[in-house]
């Protein structure tokens, strides 16, 4: 695999042992930075002690993780990096409903990020099924590949693709929950555009829609496409599903189509 760089967004401080413990499994050497938007000495010393020579950048608290992406992005010369890894931290959210299934606690955050670094195997199980295919410009837990985006969103996403000067397409799958690895080429596209933090507004609730921020999701796989690539699904060789969970995946309605990707 070629160069790697790690953004991990720290908006909920008391994840930063979680999340560091997970890029030990890392198995490439790789470049971090981290946003944050509070500031913390002892969360950036853990950070440092961790990773020495990582970055540490505070930004606005708006557009939920997206808005620090990008302008964590804006401070590294792209064209250095084959391939960006995008994590972020989750809240215990004791309600919520993704693709049809239902998440308690902390199980959006696990099943998003476990298929990508949830362990030395998955990372490199990750890795290769975006480094050994020149098709695929995307990778992110596969049970969080959608196949549309909320109607609410699509006004927004509609206009953003204006924006960019590429065609609004509606059948674009996305990953949900924008934690995924992906070529630094879709992310160098999308830098085009500079939104500020009135663009993004001040929504930080989980579950809204129709913000800047959940159209930019879909955008990472609108440019995915139009750049020649496609979104690839994985699963972790551990997984955090309970067995409830799994059941309602033997009845889930696009089952069929997840596991075609």
């Amino acid at each position: 695999m070629g160069r790697l760089l790690v953004h991990l967004h720290l908006h909920y401080q008391d994840q930063t042992d979680f999340f560091l413990g997970l890029l030990s499994n890392i198995t490439i050497p790789y470049e971090l930075v981290v946003t944050l938007t509070d500031d913390n000495p002892e969360v950036c010393d853990k950070i440092l002690s961790r990773k020495p020579d990582a970055r540490i950048l505070h930004t606005h608290n708006c557009g939920y993780d997206v808005y620090p992406f990008f302008q964590a992005m804006k401070e590294y010369d792209l064209s250095r990096f084959d391939y960006i890894l995008k994590l972020h931290t989750k809240n215990r959210n004791g309600n919520l409903t993704v693709n049809h299934l239902h998440y308690q606690g902390y199980g959006f955050r696990n099943n998003l990020v476990w298929p990508l670094l949830g362990s030395p195997k998955n990372f490199s199980r990750a890795q290769d099924t975006i480094a050994a295919s020149p098709q695929v410009g995307m990778v992110c837990s596969r049970y969080f590949l959608l196949k549309k985006e909320a109607h609410q969103n699509c006004k927004n996403t509609m206009k953003l693709c204006g924006e960019y000067g590429i065609p609004y397409q509606d059948d674009v799958p996305f990953c949900a929950g924008t934690m995924f690895l992906c070529r630094s080429e879709i992310v160098r596209f999308l830098l085009k555009n500079d939104y500020t933090p009135n663009d993004y507004g001040n929504q930080t609730h989980t579950g809204n829609t129709g913000t800047l921020a959940h159209s930019m999701e879909t955008m990472f796989g609108i440019v995915c496409r139009h750049l020649g690539y496609e979104i690839k699904g994985v699963k972790g060789s551990r997984t955090n599903y309970s067995r409830v969970f799994f059941w309602k995946l033997l009845f889930h309605k696009d089952i069929r189509w997840i596991r075609s990707h």
